[in-house]
């Protein structure tokens, strides 16, 4: 049965016909403007592109158009320049006639060696000037301190013996606490428990005494030395160290024996020996706050505890004497 090219099934066969075409073509009009605002986007950049480039040709034509203009005026100003610069060479010829020659390396360095020498000695000087400053600081300090103590203690005026009296007390730490109200010159960074194994000992009072009178001792002699500075001078041989003081004084308060101002090879180089004379000080004498302390004082005798009195000599720097350690004898292999 064949179907009619008339009718109502013709008809709508021939409606979806063209509707099918419609899309098709719609579709293509569609990828058609797509493509074309693809194509006019990558104009506009290629366009931009081009826009930069020119503009950037155009600076430097500019440019070199500047460059050429300046060179043009410096080739049209030449002729001037060479007659000026004519002109001025008979001056600078005489002006270089009149200069006097250049000096010699050798002077050079002479006049250089003189210099760093003059520099090197008023380094020196002020090294010298500020040293002699800071001791007479100290004595006037301690000369204070000492009138103070006079004055409130009602105490004759005296030296060592004077101080001496002063730093009387009931114990070994009383002496070591009495040094440190009275005698500017010491440091004491002692740990003060050490006495406390002392104070019962049958020759406790004999040790005291023999305390107070080095403690007064050390004082007297960081003054003496500072005072000599002071006045400008140096410290004579007297003033060497403590056991060159007290070898000097016609009543001296602590006999020369009793100062040691070095260890036997044992105490000093071996590891326990000089880890237990390594002892705090201020950080402005030693930055690590602790140096080897080897001179000591025999404030007991030979036989067993033999307490001794470990100190640091500073004075030639600092102006005080540090005493770092007072109790039992260190060890020694002699004496352990």
């Amino acid at each position: 049965m064949s179907i009619s090219p008339f009718g109502p099934a013709a008809d709508k066969a021939r409606s979806e016909g063209a509707r099918a075409e419609l899309d098709r073509l719609l579709k293509a009009i569609d990828e058609s403007g797509k493509q074309g605002k693809q194509l006019i986007e990558l104009y506009k950049k290629e366009a931009a592109k081009y826009k930069r480039l020119a503009e950037m040709e155009r600076d430097r034509r500019r440019e070199v158009e500047v460059q050429l203009r300046a060179c043009t005026k410096l080739l049209d100003e030449g002729p001037d320049l060479e007659a000026k610069l004519n002109s001025m060479i008979p001056d600078l010829v005489r002006a270089s006639a009149s200069l006097p020659p250049p000096p010699e390396v050798s002077e050079v360095q002479a006049q250089l060696e003189a210099t760093e020498k003059d520099r090197d000695t008023f380094a020196e000087l002020l090294d010298t000037a500020t040293k002699e400053r800071d001791a007479a600081l100290r004595a006037r300090d301690a000369a204070i301190a000492r009138l103070q103590t006079r004055q409130n203690d009602e105490q004759p005026p005296g030296e060592a013996e004077a101080l001496r009296a002063r730093l009387d007390a009931p114990t070994l730490r009383g002496v070591l606490e009495q040094a440190q109200w009275h005698c500017s010159s010491l440091v004491i960074t002692a740990d003060l428990d050490g006495t406390k194994k002392l104070e019962h000992h049958q020759k406790a009072p004999h040790w005291r005494n023999r305390l107070a009178a080095t403690l007064a001792t050390m004082q007297a002699y960081a003054e003496t030395k500072d005072l000599a500075r002071a006045r400008g001078g140096k410290a004579g041989p007297e003033l060497a160290n403590l056991k060159a003081y007290c070898a000097s004084q016609p009543f001296p308060l602590l006999a020369e024996g009793k100062v040691v101002v070095s260890e036997g090879q044992t105490a000093s180089s071996s590891p326990r020996g000089k880890a237990q004379r390594t002892l705090r000080v201020p950080e402005h004498i030693d930055p690590s706050g602790k140096a080897v302390m080897l001179e000591h004082i025999r404030i007991g005798d030979g036989a067993p505890p033999a307490p001794r009195l470990h100190y640091l000599d500073d004075t030639d720097r600092s102006g005080t004497v540090v005493i770092g350690f007072f109790g039992d004898h260190l060890y020694n292999a002699g004496t352990n």
